[in-house]
Order: C-alpha cells, then structure tokens, then sequence
C-alpha cells in the first residue's frame, strides 16, 4: 500500500530498496492497517531473518501486530508508521526461536 503521487512518478528517481520490510498483520485499534507495509521503497522480495513484531501505546496497550524482515535495528515500524500514523511509541520484537516478545 506505498503510495507515490503520480505527479512525481516521473520526476522522483526511485529510491533504492529499503534493507527491511514490515507488514501489520493484526489492528487493535481499528484503523483499518491489517496490510499495510513499508516502508515506500520496501522490496517485497525480501524474506529472510523474519521477526514479530507488537506496537504499543503510551499506557503499553496493544495496538498492532506485525511481521519484519531483512537487516533491521526493530524500531523500523514504529518510526515509519505506528508514531505517525497512531502516536505509538512502543515496540517488543520476538526473539525467535521461542517466540518470547522483548521490549525494543
């Protein structure tokens, strides 16, 4: 669901493709943002070192619900969309093989 406005589709050259994706995969909160990925210049090819993910608000309620992947530090969905499009600010990351979520 990246969006570029065709005005600039033809002007913009296209950036190179991000190290990381992210995908919501369940919306607590409903906003409608089971699917959306990113960030804009995300290759959805991208399919190794796959994480979990949670998104939280200030009172630590659960909002989203996701997936990542590629080389990444974990803050990568809160900073592209959880703060800005629903002023998150916390994000736990499984770590893996016993799927224990930990605080980023």
């Amino acid at each position: 669901m990246s969006y570029v406005p065709y005005s600039l589709m033809n002007r913009v050259p296209a950036p190179e493709k991000a190290s990381y994706r992210w995908k919501i995969l369940k919306d607590h909160i409903d906003t409608d943002s089971v699917g959306v990925e990113g960030p804009g210049n995300l290759d959805p090819e991208l399919n190794k070192n796959r994480r979990l993910f949670k998104i939280y608000c200030d009172d630590k309620i659960l909002s989203y619900e996701g997936e990542i992947f590629g080389d990444f530090h974990g803050f990568e969905p809160l900073d592209d969309y959880g703060t800005g499009n629903a002023g998150l600010v916390h994000i736990k990351l499984n770590d893996g093989p016993n799927g224990k979520f930990n605080w980023v």
